[in-house]
């Protein structure tokens, strides 16, 4: 058995990169990536709506854009991708993909096979599906992920089968699309992504697991209305379980007044246990709404905006509130609570030029932000009790993939050598913090994770708010830092036989501090290789 399972993960690797492209309702794939840089190189000037995947009636709109304004290589790649999803393109594709992944001295192989399609079913209704049957040598949780890259795991149904030392896992994702390229709405089982970092959100990230998705956009000339409702997985406030009747809303509005310069505000509302339509009314305030159930839910607010003083050079930024402490800052006191997220980034991608993309980002998260407590006290960390307020799915962050009280900083350099051939530089610095540590009547329950709520658990009956008149932003005595620098190397040939890929990554990071044990430092090596296939 242990002989079939190795010639098992070698014909994974050597007929078969954990995206193997052109799935467009998964917002990790390649095609947002190239948005995102054409965007950047002022190619594209129509209003790029906040909520991904995009269906293909507004890609359609996006890459003719693209091929009027781009230059060569946008305008092949583009007219590329345009082929890929037109009416009269092959509707289904097959392929495979494997991928090692290792960890210092650990190893991890996973791969499947894979079938997917764009479907051009009218004008006006499309849709998107893929399917995936995993084989990997660890079940989810457990996985090894080089940091940066791409990890199926949050989708993997956990209901496996065995073939020798593999588990069988399946992974299916589908959306379907109706209206036009100003006014649409979409419904699916996929990954989404939300505000101008779209790579590494505040408020649903593309790292985050498959959610049923269901949203409505409408675009106008200078202004742009979103709405995106997800219906996701509670668990308790130990992250075991998984529950239904949890939900996200979110209402953004946005506008344009310039081609350069865009700007937005937008508001969250999460909750759970209950269907509430309120929360569905177009045009609402969501905090206005959640008054009428009694504020026992979970509401934030934020606001972003993207401005590119010139081609090839965007600035933009966000910030995410939870809670203010509104009464001190009036009274000019801003030593207080402020639990809220915050990024801003610069992205130089110059047109023709022989220096490589650039993205310098940095992300703040707040001591408590995206942690709640549960409504009712007595199931305060009582195992088996679902929390339906803070912001987790299937027992993650839907935003960033930071704890609270942490910060983030990273560097990206990429750069094409060929058409075919792409390298990248990749550096970080993180840093992490126990926000209850030091804080009287907190006990080892608050440890400073997303289900660490901020308040005592002495009496979990009469929990006391531990944060009500300060911050405490990365004050701790012992701060988990993380450094790191990776290099990336991703090749695509196209064969008269399908796609051909390969991808190489590593990642040498050194930590102190590490899980925040006091002078636990040293040196962590990742690496990964995938190949892949599809026709």
């Amino acid at each position: 058995m242990k002989r079939f399972g190795l010639l098992f993960s070698l014909s994974l690797l050597f007929c078969s990169m954990g995206l193997f492209g052109q799935v467009t309702n998964n917002p990790n794939d390649k095609i947002y990536k190239d948005i995102d840089r054409w965007a950047v190189q002022g190619y594209i000037t129509i209003q790029l709506p906040q909520i991904r995947p995009y269906p293909a009636q507004l890609l359609d709109k996006i890459l003719q854009q693209v091929i009027e304004k781009g230059n060569p290589s946008a305008q092949d790649k583009a007219s590329s991708y345009l082929a890929a999803i037109a009416p009269e393109s092959r509707p289904v594709h097959i392929g495979s993909h494997g991928t090692i992944a290792g960890k210092d001295t650990e190893i991890n192989i996973f791969g499947a096979p894979t079938i997917d399609g764009s479907l051009r079913i009218e004008p006006w209704l499309t849709g998107v599906f893929d399917l995936q049957v995993f084989a990997t040598l660890r079940r989810p949780g457990d996985e090894i992920v080089v940091p940066g890259t791409y990890s199926p795991y949050g989708d993997l149904i956990v209901d496996a089968a065995n073939i020798g030392d593999f588990l069988i896992l399946q992974d299916w994702n589908s959306t379907l699309a109706m209206g036009t390229d100003s006014l649409y709405v979409q419904s699916g089982l996929n990954r989404t992504s939300f505000g101008p970092f779209y790579d590494s959100s505040l408020v649903v990230g593309p790292q985050a697991g498959r959610a049923g998705h269901f949203s409505l956009n409408y675009s106008k000339d200078w202004w742009n209305f979103e709405i995106l409702f997800l219906a996701i997985s509670a668990t308790d406030d130990f992250g075991n379980g998984q529950y239904p009747q949890k939900y996200v809303m979110i209402h953004a509005y946005d506008f344009k007044p310039l081609n350069t310069f865009e700007f937005g505000f937008f508001e969250t509302v999460v909750w759970g246990g209950r269907f509430e339509p309120l929360y569905f009314i177009p045009l609402n305030q969501l905090f206005a709404a959640q008054s009428m159930t009694g504020f026992n839910d979970n509401s934030l607010f934020g606001v972003h905006f993207r401005w590119l003083p010139t081609a090839g050079l965007q600035l933009l930024g966000q910030v995410y509130v939870d809670d203010l402490h509104f009464n001190d800052m009036i009274r000019l006191k801003f030593d207080t609570r402020y639990k809220l997220s915050a990024a801003a980034g610069i992205n130089y991608m110059p047109v023709n030029s022989v220096f490589p993309d650039i993205k310098l980002n940095y992300t703040a998260v707040m001591p408590y932000m995206y942690t709640h407590i549960t409504e009712s006290y007595s199931d305060r960390y009582k195992p088996g009790a679902p929390n339906y307020f803070n912001y987790t799915h299937r027992g993650r962050n839907l935003g960033p993939d930071l704890e609270p009280n942490s910060d983030l900083l990273t560097l990206s350099l990429v750069k094409s050598l060929l058409p075919e051939l792409e390298i990248s530089f990749n550096g970080y610095f993180t840093r992490h913090g126990n926000a209850s540590d030091g804080i009287s009547g907190m006990t080892p329950l608050n440890d400073g994770t997303i289900f660490d709520d901020g308040y005592t658990t002495i009496d979990i009956n009469h929990p006391q708010v531990g944060f009500d008149h300060e911050t405490r932003f990365l004050t701790q005595s012992v701060i988990d830092y993380r450094l790191a620098g990776g290099l990336s190397l991703a090749w695509s040939l196209p064969t008269s036989f399908g796609v051909l890929g390969a991808q190489a990554d590593y990642v040498l990071e050194y930590g102190w501090n590490r899980n925040l044990v006091k002078d636990d430092n040293g040196l962590t090596n990742f690496w990964g290789l995938s190949l892949s296939w599809r026709w």
